[in-house]
């Protein structure tokens, strides 16, 4: 997934030199007539230019509000991501021992929660997600399936080197097939077949729990003295709460890719959702829950309450555009789809546009973009 960061702008310093210049004198006017006029300008100038570089610090959170809003925003996220693929593995490890149509359903659905739990992360990422690549761990897409036959067939069983044919996705063409969930129990009762949907499982839950350590090493460098990582902590999340939306937005195809396969969740049909807990991500990151903090917080302290309100306007439109879509993908039309992605463009937007002004960050790229 292609991911948009933001950096911290740099001091915008304003050159007062040759200050005279720019005031029509010339260096070689005769020093009276400099000195006249020289002192009153140049304090000015000398204002303007202190003025240039207030403006141009960026707001920096201290410790306590930077820890308590990874905490409140974001770990819960985490540790839902974490129950959600602890319950699929265990899922998929009964099922196979005793490969049932209730077992399936069962296993089904614990895939559906750990899916979901990973978009509601995905939809404001953070911290160790982007180190790790945790989104081209879990849910590389498209997946690809010749592959994964492959490995069944010689029962070499999961690669673990190989993305394209692991995680969650993986196990989604297990459980689902092509559009063809009722056939795939009799093909599951092959037991490498099955190894491979619980060795997709295992592997998934192995890479959300590289996450725990690095969450707890980001809020202690969030509580250290030095403010490196503060500095850095509203350029790096608004840029995934970017990359988030713009990958609500990929989930819609347009109408002339709008065969079965151009929707990511073709096989599972889990589209709406998915980007209804991509937007639920989203929200708690920046408007808090439950009283705890989010961004809107901050961004309200330092004076921008109408941004808020943008923000939570756009939320809202992407919200209604979103529930007028049927549930059912094959049932949707293109002014549907066409409506939703652009109410969720003028998030995006908005977040761009309003939000990272407000907190003097820039739009910029960095070595996740293609993800």
């Amino acid at each position: 997934m292609d991911r948009l960061t933001v950096s911290a702008v740099k001091p915008r310093v304003l050159t007062v030199l040759p200050w005279f210049k720019t005031l029509g004198f010339s260096s070689n006017q005769p020093e009276k007539t400099k000195d006249r006029f020289m002192f009153r300008p140049l304090l000015t100038l000398m204002a303007l230019a202190s003025a240039a570089l207030v403006h141009a610090e960026a707001p920096v959170p201290d410790a306590a509000f930077a820890a308590r809003w990874i905490e409140q925003a974001y770990l819960p996220r985490h540790q839902a991501l974490v129950a959600g693929s602890e319950r699929f593995a265990e899922a998929a490890k009964a099922f196979c021992a005793r490969p049932d149509q209730a077992g399936l359903e069962a296993t089904r659905g614990a895939w559906r929660e750990a899916m979901l739990a990973w978009r509601a992360m995905d939809g404001a990422s953070g911290g160790p997600i982007v180190l790790e690549r945790t989104g081209r761990m879990i849910d590389f897409r498209p997946t690809r399936t010749k592959d994964i036959e492959k490995r069944i067939a010689s029962g070499a069983g999961v690669d673990p080197h190989n993305v394209s044919v692991r995680g969650l996705s993986a196990a989604e063409y297990l459980l689902y097939g092509d559009a063809q969930p009722q056939a795939q129990l009799t093909r599951l009762k092959d037991k490498a077949r099955c190894a491979y949907l619980q060795g997709s499982a295992s592997r998934a839950l192995e890479d959300v729990h590289q996450l725990d350590a690095g969450w707890a090493l980001y809020v202690e460098q969030l509580q250290g003295e030095a403010d490196f990582f503060r500095k850095n902590l509203f350029s790096e999340t608004i840029g995934l709460m970017l990359s988030g939306i713009e990958g609500a937005i990929r989930r819609l195809p347009r109408v002339e890719e709008a065969q079965p396969d151009a929707w990511p969740d073709w096989r599972s049909d889990l589209t709406r959702e998915a980007i209804g807990v991509q937007l639920d991500g989203f929200a708690v990151a920046y408007f808090g829950t439950g009283g705890g903090a989010g961004l809107a917080t901050f961004v309200a302290a330092q004076g921008h309450d109408a941004v808020n309100a943008k923000v939570k306007a756009a939320y809202d439109a992407a919200r209604k555009a979103l529930a007028a879509l049927p549930a059912d993908r094959a049932r949707s039309t293109e002014a549907q789809r066409a409506a939703l992605r652009t109410a969720l463009s003028g998030l995006k937007q908005v977040v761009a546009g309003d939000v990272a002004v407000a907190l003097d960050v820039v739009l910029g790229f960095n070595d996740s973009d293609g993800d």
